[in-house]
């Protein structure tokens, strides 16, 4: 590891914070049972150590969505409180002799240099002679220290926001205009493709893909993780994202729409693929069109096959569960049939999504779904801006969603109006931030559209080349994705005899896994050091220059 003291830069009133490589303890998660669940949320997506309940020796970091008692403020390990609800909040004010304002910002937090995160949203802001802020966010605090305690208290309501964000968003409400669509006895692309283009555009929609639209999830999470590095004075450990070596992800898809695409269009985009070495996910309708095994064999082998419903007729959604069940796993066993290879994941048409057809797929036998937009400017169900507001992958249930991060080319050439060479910069300019942060750059191009043309597979070229390039990237199918953020999602930190180590989830990739240490957070986002193999640690309840480490 590298120097055991790290300085760092926190916007506390221009005070420089040292910290002491001195491990920080599990945290010990408190509220009620929805609010442990979205608080566990938080812990698992860094994977850092935690507990639920009470704390067993008084010597974690306790993590509650609701005020603690006075005999509680000043336990040696430090608290965070993450007030659930205005309720909440006015009550921890009053207890404590505290002013509180609240109003609606666009919040935006530095995870790295030069690059950030925002959300727009409500942050409670809280004053008085017993309380200062901590962290701020320009003239922003964002969380504070009650004075004379070991008590934090974030101005984020991080667990109304994360329901609001993912689990309203995962839920889509059709517009009547999409009802009526549906209703008629032939498929919605009886309809001519320039009447359907005409009637879904959004020309002013690239100027609108902002952070706070794409990800404003991955600010909750840095103020969670920044709140507790910040709180404890301590390296909180943590399992990097990606297999070590690697910063982020791309999985390239392919939603195959007609016949012609996948007769044609199909073809010249794996041309693409091979010359570079890259394999793709190919989501096929079962019925919409004859389907040849052969292909489709070729494709699984040189990638993989995923299911896309079986008409891709728009009316999915509308099913009962039952009769969603049996339509997914139809689909699923078709193709399996035609493919000879097993298929893992779906992708529903036109990115149809529900908390019920997650819950469908999983019955059927799917193992991911890659349905929710991480956020799309004009969706054709609602026929509003939407999305699940993530880069990163999350579980739902048991079943695991991959949101599609990058806009796909059809929002970005036939709803945008932009040309095929600008769409491939606005690709690079939205994966340069994903990259940033970390996540998942899950590309979606259509064998049916543009990029499917002879006269653009340079540019197709060029885009894939740029992630290729990139020593960094891991390129993975949607499967192989799926597959190692349920290794990552199944691993834990454990700690013992001096040590700290990850036990792994999946011990085929055990060596893949990446231990991490982040020992501070400041100006530049937060600051990581690597861990090659298990650490020796110090207790930090046992060391005495813990309180000596802040200044």
């Amino acid at each position: 590891m590298a120097d055991r003291r790290a300085r760092i830069h926190v916007e506390t009133r221009g005070q420089e914070i040292i910290l002491k490589a001195t491990i920080a303890p599990p945290i010990s998660l408190r509220g009620n049972q929805r609010e442990v669940q979205v608080l566990r949320e938080f812990a698992e997506f860094w994977k850092i150590p935690y507990r639920e309940g009470a704390s067993q020796d008084g010597k974690e970091i306790l993590v509650s969505s609701s005020s603690v008692p006075e005999q509680e403020a000043n336990t040696p390990a430090g608290i965070v409180v993450f007030p659930s609800g205005l309720e909440e909040s006015k009550r921890i004010a009053k207890e404590n002799g505290l002013a509180l304002r609240t109003r609606e910002i666009l919040l935006r937090l530095p995870v790295a240099p030069d690059v950030s995160v925002s959300i727009r949203t409500r942050v409670n802001e809280f004053s008085g002679p017993g309380i200062e802020p901590v962290i701020s966010a320009g003239e922003t605090p964002v969380l504070y220290k009650l004075s004379g305690t070991r008590v934090h208290l974030s101005a984020v309501d991080l667990v109304s926001e994360y329901e609001r964000l993912v689990a309203g968003g995962l839920e889509e409400v059709p517009s009547r205009k999409f009802r009526l669509v549906t209703k008629i006895p032939f498929s919605y692309r009886a309809v001519p493709s320039f009447i359907r283009n005409r009637a879904f555009r959004a020309p002013n929609a690239v100027t609108e893909l902002t952070e706070d639209r794409l990800s404003p999830v991955e600010c909750l999470r840095a103020v969670f993780l920044a709140s507790l590095v910040v709180s404890a004075g301590l390296a909180v450990p943590r399992i990097a994202f990606w297999r070590r070596g690697k910063s982020h992800a791309l999985a390239i898809t392919h939603d195959v729409e007609t016949k012609l695409g996948l007769e044609d269009g199909a073809g010249r985009l794996a041309e693409v693929e091979t010359k570079l070495g890259v394999r793709s996910t190919w989501n096929i309708p079962s019925e919409r069109y004859p389907l040849s095994s052969q292909l489709l064999i070729s494709l699984a082998t040189a990638g993989e096959v995923g299911g896309h419903d079986t008409k891709h007729d728009g009316r999915l959604i509308f099913e009962s569960f039952e009769n969603k069940v049996g339509r997914v796993g139809k689909c699923k066993s078709r193709l399996e049939s035609l493919s000879k290879k097993e298929v893992r994941g779906f992708r529903s048409p036109l990115l149809q999504h529900g908390r019920e057809l997650i819950d469908a797929l999983g019955k059927a036998g799917f193992q991911y779904d890659s349905s929710a937009p991480s956020w799309e400017p004009l969706s054709p169900t609602s026929f509003k801006p939407h999305g699940v507001g993530t880069v990163f992958p999350f579980f739902v249930s048991t079943m695991l969603e991959i949101p599609v991060s990058l806009p796909q080319d059809h929002q970005l050439i036939r709803v945008s109006g932009l040309t095929v060479s600008e769409a491939v910069e606005e690709l690079f300019r939205v994966s340069g931030w994903v990259r940033g942060v970390g996540g998942a750059c899950v590309l979606l191009v259509h064998p049916d559209y543009e990029f499917g043309q002879p006269e653009n597979s340079e540019e197709y070229y060029r885009l894939l080349e740029r992630f290729k390039s990139d020593h960094e990237c891991e390129i993975l199918t949607l499967g192989e994705l799926a597959r190692w953020w349920t290794h990552r999602a199944n691993s834990q930190i454990e700690t013992g005899n001096g040590d700290i180590s990850i036990r792994s989830g999946d011990k085929e990739w055990s060596g893949d896994l990446e231990l991490e240490l982040v020992t501070g957070y400041g100006r530049d986002g937060f600051k990581i050091e690597r861990v090659k193999d298990s650490l020796k640690i110090a207790s930090p309840l046992r060391d005495a220059s813990r309180e000596e480490g802040l200044s």
